[in-house]
């Protein structure tokens, strides 16, 4: 008897193994794996942008899947702060609508097939004709708000004034106009040697070999070029400018006139960054934010803070749901779990990827940054760098002037991401405003449909 209950008690050991191996192996297939496959060369060289790989297959759920993006932070900081990514995936996703409170929104943009059926049974009619109306003055009132001068805002109190909530400051004029041209005019195979503290000063364009052993050397090698030029410009500073080879004049010419001394000449060195374009990047962001727009859009105008938030996914994942970071940002808006945690709750921590949850998340963490830095270019600001550092600026300075806190702010974790955070944002929505022009001008269909009931509409919510 006691060897047949040995034998049982053996047997249903057995029974109790195999049933719990496989139930671990369901539980692992059906889990959110939220590990990141990171490029090996990943976080060693610093970039600004989320700069995306095109050729990756899509998934068609916005809860699965992740990708990277690397901060530049402090270790106090990590959880708060959102500067510096490296390259991420770029699945298409199928769009999902958010409830639009009423606003009519289109569908994703359809194929040419469709859209040529849809062409054909639409005829003449009254509902086409009004339908026509409405886009020719939607594109109407775009046009006029193209060609409305940038406002220039020279100091914080100049801001209560300001049309536009998100004001062109004095300080980073050349800020965003580099940021425009790394958006809009070189690609990944190019890249600008400038100064990291005077954007305006490009020393070259550089056109970048592929192998990335031959890239290194080509960039060590310009660089040590231009340091050489900038150290026979300083023994030369004394002498007639006649006696200069025409490159060093060319270098010279970079820098103001009064700039140019042996201190600034000594700092240059030390402050020569290599950036490379965006171009094809931003591109493909401008491209899958369509298929966004219909769920982001009716998100941000309810929220009643500006619309032009909508531009704000263009730096900060480049429009795509599954961008994640190795400290764990993931999402459009670039969500860190802890954020998320407190604002929508332990459950909604995985459904960071969703546009709809994210978004919403998004509006209330700016909201709140807004309420407690009380104007937008340090708001976006604090979006990035923490809207503690934020403050911890403020009272540094005794200033709410995003200018003042550049120039006299010193803390380790705000350097040149948080520093150009804002004005990426002005370049980046220049660039996409301007995309998304000619897109609704030359679509007759999806596209065109979708931009200009939402983003390029007339019929905006509120610019506080």
């Amino acid at each position: 008897m006691f060897l047949k209950n040995l034998q049982l008690t053996r047997n249903s050991l057995t029974t109790l193994v195999l049933l719990m191996s496989q139930a671990s192996l369901i539980s692992k297939s059906y889990s959110l794996d939220l590990k990141v496959d990171l490029p090996q060369n990943a976080g060693k060289e610093p970039v600004l942008y989320y700069n995306p790989i095109v050729n990756q297959q899509a998934d068609s759920s916005f809860s699965k899947g992740t990708t990277a993006k690397e901060p530049e932070v402090s270790k106090k900081k990590q959880k708060a702060s959102k500067s510096d990514q490296v390259e991420k995936s770029v699945p298409k996703e199928e769009i999902v609508l958010a409830d639009d409170g009423g606003l009519e929104v289109p569908p994703a943009p359809k194929s040419i097939s469709q859209k040529k059926k849809e062409i054909a049974l639409e005829s003449n009619g009254k509902k086409n004709s009004i339908k026509s109306r409405k886009m020719r003055e939607d594109t109407v009132a775009l046009e006029e708000d193209n060609n409305d001068s940038v406002q220039l805002v020279r100091s914080t109190s100049a801001l209560n004034n300001s049309k536009d909530p998100f004001p062109m400051l004095a300080c980073i004029e050349d800020n965003v106009a580099f940021w425009e041209r790394v958006y809009t005019e070189i690609d990944v195979n190019e890249a600008y040697l400038h100064d990291k503290n005077d954007l305006s000063r490009i020393y070259s364009t550089l056109s970048l070999p592929t192998n990335k052993s031959q890239r290194s050397r080509y960039i060590d090698n310009e660089r040590k070029k231009y340091i050489n030029i900038i150290n026979n410009l300083a023994a030369k500073l004394k002498t007639p400018r006649k006696n200069w080879t025409k490159e060093e004049k060319r270098v010279a010419a970079l820098f103001k006139e009064s700039g140019l001394t042996l201190k600034n000449l000594n700092e240059a060195k030390s402050n020569m960054r290599i950036q490379t374009g965006l171009k094809s990047q931003f591109e493909a962001g401008v491209q899958r934010s369509i298929n966004y727009l219909p769920s982001v859009f009716p998100i941000v105008k309810k929220s009643g803070l500006p619309i032009d938030l909508a531009y704000l996914p263009h730096v900060e994942s480049s429009y795509n749901s599954k961008a994640g970071s190795k400290v764990g940002a993931m999402g459009l808006w670039q969500i860190m779990p802890g954020t998320m945690r407190i604002v929508e709750g332990h459950a909604a921590v995985s459904k960071r990827t969703d546009p709809k949850i994210a978004t919403t998340a998004a509006m209330k963490i700016l909201k709140s940054d807004f309420d407690k830095v009380q104007n937008w270019p340090l708001t976006l600001t604090a979006y990035n760098h923490g809207v503690n550092g934020m403050l911890r600026a403020i009272d540094e300075t005794g200033s709410r002037d995003l200018c003042k806190v550049i120039d006299h702010y010193s803390s380790p974790s705000f350097r040149f991401a948080s520093s150009n955070f804002y004005a990426q944002f002005l370049a980046a929505r220049k660039a996409a405003k301007q995309r998304y022009s000619q897109l609704a001008k030359k679509g007759k269909g999806g596209s065109g449909v979708v931009l200009r009931r939402t983003i390029l509409s007339s019929q905006g919510g509120s610019l506080k």
